[in-house]
Protein backbone atom coordinates (compact mmCIF):
# COMPACT_ATOMS: atom_id res chain seq x y z
CA UNK A 1 0.00 0.00 0.00
CA UNK A 2 2.74 2.33 0.67
CA UNK A 3 4.13 1.61 -2.92
CA UNK A 4 0.42 2.65 -4.63
CA UNK A 5 0.61 5.86 -2.02
CA UNK A 6 3.91 7.19 -2.93
CA UNK A 7 2.87 6.76 -6.46
CA UNK A 8 -0.28 8.80 -6.04
CA UNK A 9 1.51 11.63 -4.21
CA UNK A 10 3.61 11.77 -6.80
CA UNK A 11 0.94 12.07 -9.47
CA UNK A 12 -0.08 14.62 -6.94
CA UNK A 13 2.63 16.96 -6.55
CA UNK A 14 2.85 16.64 -10.57
CA UNK A 15 -0.56 18.06 -11.37
CA UNK A 16 -0.20 20.59 -8.97
CA UNK A 17 3.22 21.55 -9.90
CA UNK A 18 1.19 22.15 -13.33
CA UNK A 19 -0.21 25.06 -11.82
CA UNK A 20 0.83 25.43 -8.43
CA UNK A 21 -2.53 26.73 -7.20
CA UNK A 22 -5.29 25.12 -4.76
CA UNK A 23 -8.94 26.90 -4.54
CA UNK A 24 -10.95 26.67 -1.57
CA UNK A 25 -14.78 26.17 -2.11
CA UNK A 26 -16.17 26.89 1.45
CA UNK A 27 -20.45 28.28 1.81
CA UNK A 28 -23.01 27.71 4.03
CA UNK A 29 -24.55 25.48 1.10
CA UNK A 30 -23.16 24.06 -2.36
CA UNK A 31 -26.24 25.84 -4.65
CA UNK A 32 -23.18 27.30 -6.78
CA UNK A 33 -20.15 25.19 -6.34
CA UNK A 34 -20.71 23.76 -9.91
CA UNK A 35 -20.89 27.23 -11.47
CA UNK A 36 -18.01 28.51 -9.43
CA UNK A 37 -15.91 25.57 -10.14
CA UNK A 38 -16.19 25.62 -14.01
CA UNK A 39 -15.32 29.40 -14.40
CA UNK A 40 -11.84 28.25 -12.05
CA UNK A 41 -11.85 25.40 -15.23
CA UNK A 42 -12.17 28.23 -17.59
CA UNK A 43 -9.36 30.31 -16.02
CA UNK A 44 -7.25 27.63 -15.94
CA UNK A 45 -7.36 26.56 -12.50
CA UNK A 46 -7.64 22.70 -12.11
CA UNK A 47 -7.50 21.59 -7.94
CA UNK A 48 -10.51 22.57 -6.46
CA UNK A 49 -10.74 21.96 -2.39
CA UNK A 50 -14.31 21.60 -1.11
CA UNK A 51 -14.72 21.63 2.42
CA UNK A 52 -16.53 19.24 4.43
CA UNK A 53 -18.19 22.35 6.84
CA UNK A 54 -20.07 23.12 3.76
CA UNK A 55 -23.41 20.87 3.93
CA UNK A 56 -23.68 18.49 0.97
CA UNK A 57 -20.23 19.08 0.03
CA UNK A 58 -19.15 15.28 -0.82
CA UNK A 59 -22.30 15.09 -3.39
CA UNK A 60 -20.67 18.30 -4.68
CA UNK A 61 -17.49 17.09 -5.44
CA UNK A 62 -19.39 14.23 -7.63
CA UNK A 63 -20.86 16.67 -9.62
CA UNK A 64 -17.84 18.61 -10.61
CA UNK A 65 -15.55 15.67 -10.82
CA UNK A 66 -18.27 14.79 -13.58
CA UNK A 67 -18.54 18.09 -14.99
CA UNK A 68 -14.83 19.05 -15.11
CA UNK A 69 -13.54 15.78 -16.27
CA UNK A 70 -10.60 13.89 -15.54
CA UNK A 71 -8.14 16.80 -16.11
CA UNK A 72 -9.47 17.89 -13.11
CA UNK A 73 -8.39 17.09 -9.03
CA UNK A 74 -11.60 17.90 -6.66
CA UNK A 75 -10.51 16.92 -3.10
CA UNK A 76 -12.53 17.49 0.06
CA UNK A 77 -10.85 19.61 2.94
CA UNK A 78 -11.68 19.92 6.37
CA UNK A 79 -11.23 16.33 7.03
CA UNK A 80 -10.66 15.68 10.75
CA UNK A 81 -11.34 12.19 11.72
CA UNK A 82 -11.54 8.69 10.46
CA UNK A 83 -15.33 8.45 9.71
CA UNK A 84 -13.99 12.01 7.44
CA UNK A 85 -12.06 9.87 5.41
CA UNK A 86 -13.75 6.79 4.50
CA UNK A 87 -16.70 8.86 3.72
CA UNK A 88 -14.68 10.52 1.34
CA UNK A 89 -13.22 7.48 0.10
CA UNK A 90 -16.79 6.34 -0.53
CA UNK A 91 -17.25 9.46 -2.38
CA UNK A 92 -14.53 9.21 -4.70
CA UNK A 93 -12.80 12.46 -4.01
CA UNK A 94 -9.09 13.01 -5.40
CA UNK A 95 -7.26 14.34 -2.12
CA UNK A 96 -8.15 15.07 0.91
CA UNK A 97 -6.89 18.15 3.28
CA UNK A 98 -6.86 18.50 6.56
CA UNK A 99 -6.40 21.49 8.84
CA UNK A 100 -3.97 20.13 11.37
CA UNK A 101 -1.68 17.10 11.45
CA UNK A 102 -3.30 13.96 12.49
CA UNK A 103 -1.48 11.05 12.67
CA UNK A 104 -4.48 8.34 12.78
CA UNK A 105 -5.97 10.61 9.93
CA UNK A 106 -2.70 10.33 7.90
CA UNK A 107 -2.53 6.82 8.20
CA UNK A 108 -6.13 5.77 7.16
CA UNK A 109 -6.02 7.59 3.51
CA UNK A 110 -2.65 5.70 3.38
CA UNK A 111 -4.59 2.16 3.31
CA UNK A 112 -6.27 3.51 0.68
CA UNK A 113 -3.70 4.88 -1.08
CA UNK A 114 -5.33 8.67 -1.20
CA UNK A 115 -2.75 11.95 -1.33
CA UNK A 116 -3.35 14.00 1.66
CA UNK A 117 -2.54 17.68 1.70
CA UNK A 118 -1.60 17.96 5.15
CA UNK A 119 -2.33 20.82 7.54
CA UNK A 120 0.50 22.06 10.02
CA UNK A 121 2.37 25.19 11.58
CA UNK A 122 5.02 24.64 13.07
CA UNK A 123 8.69 23.35 11.85
CA UNK A 124 8.40 20.10 14.08
CA UNK A 125 4.50 19.90 12.62
CA UNK A 126 5.27 20.26 9.06
CA UNK A 127 8.57 17.75 9.65
CA UNK A 128 6.24 15.27 11.27
CA UNK A 129 3.03 15.21 8.47
CA UNK A 130 6.07 14.53 6.21
CA UNK A 131 7.64 12.28 7.63
CA UNK A 132 4.37 10.47 8.26
CA UNK A 133 3.05 10.26 4.38
CA UNK A 134 1.59 13.77 3.46
CA UNK A 135 2.00 14.32 -0.53
CA UNK A 136 2.09 18.44 0.57
CA UNK A 137 2.18 20.66 3.78
CA UNK A 138 -0.33 23.32 4.09
CA UNK A 139 0.92 25.68 6.28
CA UNK A 140 -2.37 26.76 7.84
CA UNK A 141 -2.73 29.46 8.93
CA UNK A 142 -0.16 31.10 7.26
CA UNK A 143 -0.93 35.32 7.87
CA UNK A 144 -0.58 35.54 11.35
CA UNK A 145 2.43 33.45 11.17
CA UNK A 146 3.95 36.06 9.04
CA UNK A 147 3.44 34.81 5.47
CA UNK A 148 6.10 34.73 2.79
CA UNK A 149 8.75 35.59 5.35
CA UNK A 150 7.59 32.42 7.28
CA UNK A 151 7.65 30.33 4.26
CA UNK A 152 11.19 31.61 3.38
CA UNK A 153 12.46 30.46 7.26
CA UNK A 154 10.85 27.20 7.64
CA UNK A 155 12.42 26.52 3.54
CA UNK A 156 16.03 27.02 4.58
CA UNK A 157 16.09 23.91 7.40
CA UNK A 158 13.57 21.84 5.58
CA UNK A 159 14.04 22.83 1.74
CA UNK A 160 12.94 19.24 1.15
CA UNK A 161 9.17 19.57 2.03
CA UNK A 162 6.53 21.00 -0.41
CA UNK A 163 5.06 23.45 1.27
CA UNK A 164 1.13 25.28 0.84
CA UNK A 165 0.13 28.58 2.74
CA UNK A 166 -2.86 29.01 2.96
CA UNK A 167 -5.30 30.87 5.75
CA UNK A 168 -5.23 34.69 4.69
CA UNK A 169 -3.29 34.42 1.08
CA UNK A 170 -4.17 37.19 -0.99
CA UNK A 171 -3.98 37.35 -4.84
CA UNK A 172 -1.17 40.18 -4.31
CA UNK A 173 0.88 37.76 -2.43
CA UNK A 174 0.55 34.77 -4.89
CA UNK A 175 4.02 35.81 -6.44
CA UNK A 176 5.68 36.60 -3.07
CA UNK A 177 4.46 33.26 -1.77
CA UNK A 178 5.85 31.30 -4.82
CA UNK A 179 9.19 33.12 -4.91
CA UNK A 180 9.76 32.85 -1.29
CA UNK A 181 9.72 28.78 -2.18
CA UNK A 182 6.40 27.53 -1.68
CA UNK A 183 5.22 24.90 -3.84
CA UNK A 184 2.17 26.50 -4.35
CA UNK A 185 -0.30 28.29 -2.42
CA UNK A 186 -4.13 27.96 -1.77
CA UNK A 187 -6.78 30.06 -1.67
CA UNK A 188 -10.44 30.94 -0.93
CA UNK A 189 -12.45 33.68 -0.21
CA UNK A 190 -9.61 36.16 -1.54
CA UNK A 191 -10.22 34.78 -4.52
CA UNK A 192 -14.12 33.38 -4.83
CA UNK A 193 -15.30 36.03 -2.90
CA UNK A 194 -19.27 36.05 -2.93
CA UNK A 195 -19.58 34.07 -6.35
CA UNK A 196 -19.85 31.31 -3.76
CA UNK A 197 -23.29 32.70 -2.50
CA UNK A 198 -24.74 34.14 -5.80
CA UNK A 199 -22.40 36.73 -6.46
CA UNK A 200 -21.37 38.24 -9.96
CA UNK A 201 -19.40 35.01 -11.94
CA UNK A 202 -17.57 37.48 -14.07
CA UNK A 203 -15.64 39.36 -11.78
CA UNK A 204 -14.43 35.45 -10.19
CA UNK A 205 -13.23 35.05 -13.33
CA UNK A 206 -11.23 38.15 -13.62
CA UNK A 207 -9.71 36.91 -10.05
CA UNK A 208 -9.47 33.81 -10.65
CA UNK A 209 -7.69 34.34 -13.88
CA UNK A 210 -5.51 36.81 -12.65
CA UNK A 211 -4.54 33.92 -9.70
CA UNK A 212 -3.42 31.67 -12.64
CA UNK A 213 -1.63 33.90 -14.52
CA UNK A 214 0.55 34.73 -11.51
CA UNK A 215 1.32 31.18 -10.57
CA UNK A 216 1.96 30.15 -13.93
CA UNK A 217 5.14 32.32 -13.53
CA UNK A 218 6.66 29.71 -10.98
CA UNK A 219 5.17 26.75 -13.02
Amino acid sequence: MRATLKKQNIRFRERLAASRVITILRADDTDYFPDVAQVLYDSGIRVIETALTTPGALDAISVMQVELGPDTMVGAGAVRTLSDVDACVAAGVDFLATPVFSPEVLDRAQQYGLPVVCGAQTPTEIESAWRHGAAVVQVFPVAPLGGPDYIQAVRVPLPEIPLVPTGGVTLAEVESYLGAGAFAVAAGEPVIGDAISGGRLDELGKRASQLAALAGKFV
